[in-house]
């Protein structure tokens, strides 16, 4: 995908025949004779670009959780968060083994994952239905206390970013 620049250069060479849109600090080569009829050329091929851009069909949405990082810890058992949250999403089976993602009434994200401490990373880790220590992620660490407030007493605090 060509960026503006290399895009407003393609629209001058061709309709104004001028080589580069870079200063150059010269007269005789920063100014230009250009006939009404290119000037109109060139705008309607500016035109033109912007209008397709516009229609083209957007990017595929991002998952909510996508770029959330972690912003706290909390305790709470396994049954008590499904049977909050719903049943957990998996995690990738080595590092993660159980997710939620929770979309929070003030539309931001919380993901809430265990990290390191489960069965799946280590046979010397409890199951994951017996993990009690709990990682929070968001995209802003202002979420930590509206995921807090739907959880109840049924969390507890363990660490908490500044």
């Amino acid at each position: 995908m060509q960026n503006n620049n290399e895009l407003f250069t393609a629209i001058a060479k061709h309709h104004l025949s001028i080589e580069t849109l870079e200063t150059r600090n010269s007269d005789r080569l920063d100014f230009h004779d250009c006939s009404v009829w290119g000037v109109r050329a060139a705008l309607e091929a500016a035109f033109e670009a912007g209008r397709r851009k516009a229609m083209a069909p957007k990017a595929k949405r991002k998952h909510p959780a996508d770029s959330t990082c972690y912003i706290g810890a909390i305790e709470a058992n396994h049954h008590d968060l499904a049977e909050t949250f719903g049943p957990p999403a998996k995690g990738d089976g080595y590092k993660t083994e159980a997710e939620w993602v929770i979309i929070l009434p003030n539309k931001q994200v919380a993901t809430i994952y265990n990290y390191k401490n489960s069965r799946s990373y280590s046979p010397d880790c409890p199951e994951i239905e017996k993990v009690t220590n709990w990682h929070i992620g968001g995209h802003k660490r202002d979420a930590l206390d509206p995921l807090l407030a739907l959880i109840g007493d049924k969390a507890k605090i363990v660490e908490r970013l500044n």
